[in-house]
């Protein structure tokens, strides 16, 4: 028993994963700047993914995944640290961008577009869908944990490790769903999150309870491991089963409050920068009077009739050109910007960018970054000041002026 309480396993492969991991995420908020990196991690980002990596390396490396072999409870413990803590810590920590930050700007984007072109990007949106994240999930909880699958892979290190990899995965994309991040490329609805998060808390939490209450020891593989540490195998069960249905009931319920509060926010933020767009459209559209004299010769009354009436008739036929003129002169902008780094833009050369959401048809979204109505006036502030509207989003303020992002607007939605 000493023994196993201060082995450590140190396997070389999972070494060179968390170090692969690690470093390239490292380097890329160095590189990034205190400004930067303030605006795009926050103040807590980073240490959630480190930490995330920490406990990483204490869940598989640490004397836990040796005792996880003599008893359920500790391999459960493992469990729940691989489904709820780790890979939230980590997609909260927004790995991706962080590792693009990595490279030079000609790198990072040989590296999106080749991701792209190698048609690995629509198999990880296949793979990311909320219902094929729920079935994916729910489907590894329940057969690991049926009694032969689990025998198996603790008496087989290479599928104990395909286990492991599974749960880590499949709850990777889970969290990413939830929690990453609030307000922008959301795959689900808040309310819609809600329902996601308490139907995996349900399936978890039976699981646990069938574990608690079950009047037998279920896994033969602990029938002769328990006794060194004092306990039966029901009651190793028993104790293993409440800690998969007790913490991980806390951890969905803290995950719910969390999305229903960024609903809330959400909800606040787009009402209020709804009016004031409202209200400045209203006050946009009063114009002072103009005052026509009325004493005197009505030549010139009638010169100045004809003249607005000539510049109505032409105004009117040529607004669409203007409008048209106004889109042309957005998607040079966005070429001199480079918004085409991040995000994919129809009709925009080189915009095949994948950091940020893509904007195929835009003109059709109901709302700007799950917050704002999709309007040109609301689109135009989110250009200008993404920061005010969502702070620590990805896309930063960029000194974009007001005409110009009037002009971008105007070009996004021309993308039908």
């Amino acid at each position: 028993m000493l023994h196993i309480l201060i082995e450590w396993t140190w396997e070389p492969w999972l070494l060179a994963c968390i170090v692969l991991a690690t470093v390239p995420y490292v380097v890329g908020m160095v590189r990034m700047g205190r400004a930067q990196r303030v605006k795009i991690l926050g103040r807590r980002r980073a240490l959630s993914y480190l930490t995330g990596m920490v406990i990483l390396l204490l869940a598989l490396e640490s004397p836990l995944d040796a005792l996880a072999d003599d008893l359920f409870s500790a391999h459960m413990a493992q469990h729940m640290l691989l489904l709820l803590v780790i890979p939230a810590l980590l997609v909260y920590g927004r790995p991706v961008i962080t590792w693009l930050w990595a490279f030079d700007l000609g790198t990072r984007r040989g590296i999106v577009r080749g991701w792209k072109r190698s048609g690995l990007q629509a198999v990880f949106d296949w793979l990311t869908r909320p219902l094929v994240v729920w079935v994916l999930l729910s489907a590894a909880l329940c057969v690991w944990h049926l009694p032969g699958p689990y025998d198996w892979a603790v008496r087989h290190e290479w599928l104990h490790d395909l286990e492991h990899l599974s749960f880590l995965g499949f709850s990777l994309a889970f969290w990413t769903i939830v929690i990453e991040p609030y307000g922008q490329r959301r795959r689900l609805g808040f309310g819609a999150t809600i329902v996601f998060v308490v139907s995996s808390g349900f399936v978890m939490g039976l699981i646990g309870a069938v574990l608690t209450f079950a009047a037998a020891p279920l896994y033969a593989v602990h029938l002769h491991t328990t006794q060194a540490y004092g306990l039966t195998p029901l009651q190793d069960q028993e104790l293993a089963g409440v800690i998969m249905w007790i913490p991980s009931n806390l951890v969905h319920l803290a995950a719910l409050c969390s999305v229903f509060f960024a609903w809330y926010r959400a909800d606040q933020q787009g009402g209020a920068r709804s009016g004031r767009a409202i209200g400045e459209r209203a006050r946009a559209r009063v114009r002072p009077s103009v005052v026509v004299p009325i004493r005197g010769s009505l030549r010139p009354a009638l010169i100045l009739v004809g003249v607005l009436a000539a510049a109505f008739a032409i105004g009117v036929p040529n607004r669409a050109s203007a409008h048209q003129s106004e889109a042309q002169h957005g998607a040079r902008l966005i070429q001199h910007y480079g918004c085409g780094s991040c995000h994919t833009i129809p009709g925009i050369n080189g915009a095949n960018g994948l950091v940020g959401p893509p904007l195929t048809h835009w003109s059709q979204r109901s709302y700007i970054a799950g917050v704002l109505p999709n309007d040109p006036s609301n689109l135009a502030f989110w250009i200008q000041h993404p920061q005010e509207v969502i702070k620590g989003v990805d896309m930063p303020d960029m000194g974009i002026k007001e005409r110009e992002a009037a002009a971008i607007a105007a070009y996004l939605d021309t993308i039908k």
